[in-house]
């Protein structure tokens, strides 16, 4: 008599990928179980439920195994794949496959880092894990913020610092002195290419006429004055980070060229028709709202779809006000250190100003101030009379901007601006107190010459004759 012998069916494999899910108010994690078939939608009976209205109730299915497939249901909104890099793979984002729209009913393989748009919601494939800010942290040392508090901004730091081990373009959207240097130099850091350059270039502080030539570089004898060839920045920060700040003001015809570098990565000097190939990475930064700017004629749609990768939006000063008074203690104890004085005591009154105050020009306006009254202070105290802060606007001139671009955003963290008649009047405030002299206003303002030429003209504002 023979025997069948039977053994016990084997335990589960265990996952080892994970989903990390943005969405507008909250962050997720979805172990992934190996094996399983997951439904991601705003449907109930979804494993994977997102409750967004850009999301379709059945939006699309993913299938675990040794490999991870990912499949759209033929969503209304559909689901976009920004590839992650890969040393296997030379096409960086922007190669054919790195912003595609997926096509509905058919698979496709993913690999971890890479992030899905689901309608507007934002997913990312990782390993387990590396989903905790002390990770994050590790990754970007040294380029995070002295103070990170906000819960919005722990989020978008915490995604920056997922994003930073790609090339995907960063756009990071803010108002004048939040703090948008800091996060691209967080990017820079936690990329590959840290130990590379990071060039920091502010737009709207070159004039028209040199901004071309720096960033391309120029052949001797291109024009006037040019004596001998010139490497430019981009060319100069090869296997490095571009930052380039205030973005929104670069004239039309340079945006045309920098879509070419994007698309090509190569650039050709000014007076050469030679294309000279550079390896870099783009993160774009400015305190306009781009989209209007693109519907208004005045920024390249094609462009902004190029850097716009992954967009960050930093909240304003005023709406993370728990990082207000931390932040002051920050900035005297490193200025105090620096100039070798001893750190005055700050007192309870003060702190509660601080508190209150809206901070138009955020978190530069915040250093100004508290170092100002480092240099005022007697008998080792801060108190109000060193405190020296611009008129509050009335409440009833701010209104809250929390806009959600889901044609590009990959994560928009909200934020408030002052609506245009109160940056309307700053202006004119700040030009009645220098005497029509445009460069002290911009910098009372916390802007560029260029960029308060621009607000005059958006306003219908007369700019200032020379006297």
């Amino acid at each position: 008599m023979s025997e069948i012998l039977t053994q016990p069916p084997p335990p589960p494999r265990e996952g080892r990928f994970e989903l990390a899910v943005y969405m507008r108010q909250q962050n997720m994690l979805f172990p992934l179980e190996f094996g399983s078939i997951v439904d991601i939608g705003r449907a109930s009976e979804c494993q994977i439920r997102l409750d967004d209205l850009s999301v379709s109730r059945w939006h699309a299915r993913l299938y675990v195994g040794d490999d991870i497939e990912i499949e759209d249901l033929g969503s209304a909104n559909g689901t976009t794949l920004v590839r992650a890099p890969s040393t296997g793979d030379p096409r960086d984002e922007t190669g054919s496959l790195a912003h595609r729209r997926l096509e509905a009913n058919k698979r496709k393989r993913l690999r971890p880092g890479d992030v899905l748009r689901v309608g507007a919601v934002i997913v990312v494939l990782q390993r387990k894990g590396r989903s905790s800010l002390t990770g994050i942290r590790a990754e970007i040392a040294g380029g995070l913020p002295p103070v990170l508090v906000d819960p919005e901004m722990r989020r978008a730091y915490e995604l920056v610092g997922r994003a930073a081990s790609s090339d995907i373009s960063v756009l990071i959207l803010g108002e004048t002195g939040v703090g948008k240097e800091v996060m691209a130099e967080a990017v820079h850091r936690g990329s590959p290419r840290s130990t590379g350059p990071f060039l920091r270039l502010n737009c709207a502080a070159l004039p028209e006429s040199l901004l071309e030539s720096e960033l391309f570089g120029h052949e001797r004898g291109a024009f006037t004055g040019a004596h001998a060839a010139k490497v430019g920045l981009l060319e100069a920060t090869d296997k490095g980070t571009v930052f380039l700040d205030e973005i929104g003001e670069l004239p039309l015809g340079t945006q045309a060229k920098l879509l070419r570098v994007l698309e090509e990565r190569t650039v050709i000097r000014v007076g050469s028709t030679k294309p000279r190939r550079i390896d870099v990475r783009f993160v774009t930064a400015t305190n306009r709202d781009l989209a209007r700017e693109v519907r208004a004629g005045r920024f390249r749609g094609d462009l902004y779809y190029r850097i716009s990768g992954l967009v960050v939006r930093i909240p304003p000063l005023r709406q993370r006000r728990t990082e207000i008074e931390p932040l002051a203690r920050h900035f005297l104890r490193e200025f105090c250190s620096r100039s070798g004085q001893r750190e005055p005591r700050i007192d309870g009154q003060v702190v509660q100003m601080l508190c209150d105050y809206e901070w138009p020009g955020n978190v530069r306006e915040l250093r100004n101030v508290i170092e100002r009254a480092a240099l005022l202070a007697n008998d080792d105290v801060i108190t109000a009379h060193e405190i020296l802060l611009e008129p509050q606007q009335p409440e009833s001139e701010l209104s809250d901007a929390d806009e959600f671009d889901s044609d590009t955003a990959v994560l928009e963290v909200p934020s408030a601006a002052l609506s245009g008649r109160s940056e309307r009047d700053r202006i004119v405030r700040a030009l009645e107190a220098c005497g029509g002299n445009q460069t002290r206003a911009a910098k009372m303002l916390g802007m560029s010459r260029r960029t308060l030429i621009n607000r005059l003209e958006q306003f219908n504002l007369p700019r200032p004759k020379k006297g």
